[in-house]
């Protein structure tokens, strides 16, 4: 069987490098450096959760019975930008858990860049590398577990590899430091992950535009969170609840909520009381980025114009929408 590295490098062609690269806003050499560190952080996830039977047993079951499923690459690329949002989707959640995004995030700091859409596009290629390796060699649990110590062993001891492997113990010790603030809140930590989501639909819902202006509203709620929790250390809210961006998984967790903005005044309100009470030093950081959201959606595009052509930059509607969600963050 080919090494996974080097077939992940291969299915991942130069075309597709350019591609993600012009989505990304960054030099294919910088997205070839993320590529690397995602390849070596999934496997050694993957590596580490077979390490028992039971979780050998249970990445077998998630491996895709189509191992050709990783081919439409084109098309996980359409689907993790179309909405601006960054996939942290069950698969993800699993393999690198409740740290996720503070690993996105550390990534993204180290290579100036947001990195958690080509995570998001390696996870799915690699499990189908594996698929077809597992089916090629008739591998049960034990054989996957001995290929993914075997690969990422291998990785690791590459003197070549130094510079992506410390890029991803860093990540990796970025979410093992988000966990802990994470397992902190109980089950406020919801709220907090889901704050700029909701700040997003409540003045996005304020005024229901066109497709392509809500595009551009969360396409501006996504760089000014990206923006936001730059200098976030690791260990902090920011970095454990926004270091990745913008995900899905926040977004479906207020999806219901959407049409009712009073319900989502009321989520930040509880949001921002978590962090006032188990992270004070970190309110006035948390209050400020989640009024970013808000302030960028709202003017992400003009309301009450055709095409573009005047209208007005901040409706009345979405001025009363930000006073609620500065209220609410108090």
């Amino acid at each position: 069987m080919a090494n996974l590295f080097e077939s992940l490098s291969s299915a991942i062609n130069p075309e597709i490098v350019s591609t993600l690269g012009k989505a990304l806003g960054a030099d294919t050499s910088s997205i070839n450096q993320g590529l690397a560190a995602a390849a070596p952080l999934l496997l050694g996830s993957m590596s580490k959760m077979a390490s028992t039977p039971a979780g050998a047993e249970s990445l077998l079951k998630m491996l895709p019975q189509d191992s050709g499923a990783f081919g439409s690459l084109t098309s996980m690329i359409s689907n993790l930008f179309s909405a601006g949002t960054t996939g942290s989707g069950s698969m993800l959640s699993s393999l690198l858990g409740p740290g996720l995004n503070a690993i996105g995030g550390s990534l993204s700091k180290a290579l100036g860049f947001n990195v958690m859409p080509l995570i998001g596009i390696a996870a799915p290629a690699l499990m189908g590398l594996i698929s077809k390796g597992v089916q090629t060699e008739k591998l049960d649990a034990n054989g996957l577990t001995d290929l993914l110590k075997r690969e990422t062993t291998q990785f690791a001891a590459d003197p070549a590899n130094a510079a992506t492997m410390k890029r991803v113990n860093d990540a990796i010790a970025a979410g093992d430091k988000a966990q802990a603030v994470i397992g902190s809140y109980g089950a406020d930590w919801s709220k907090v992950a889901a704050a700029p989501v909701a700040a997003l639909m409540a003045v996005t819902s304020s005024d229901l535009d066109g497709p392509f202006d809500t595009m551009k509203e969360v396409k501006a709620a996504q760089a000014a969170l990206l923006e936001a929790t730059k200098a976030a250390p690791d260990g902090s809210v920011l970095a454990a609840a926004f270091g990745g961006g913008l995900t899905q998984d926040a977004l479906k967790s207020v999806r219901e909520m959407a049409r009712d903005r009073d319900a989502l005044v009321r989520l930040i309100a509880d949001a921002t009381a978590a962090v006032k009470q188990r992270s004070p030093g970190e309110l006035d950081a948390f209050r400020a980025t989640i009024r970013s959201i808000g302030k960028a959606t709202a003017e992400a595009a003009k309301e009450g114009g055709f095409f573009g052509i005047g209208g007005t930059l901040v409706s009345d509607d979405e001025k009363a929408a930000l006073a609620k969600i500065e209220a609410a963050t108090a």
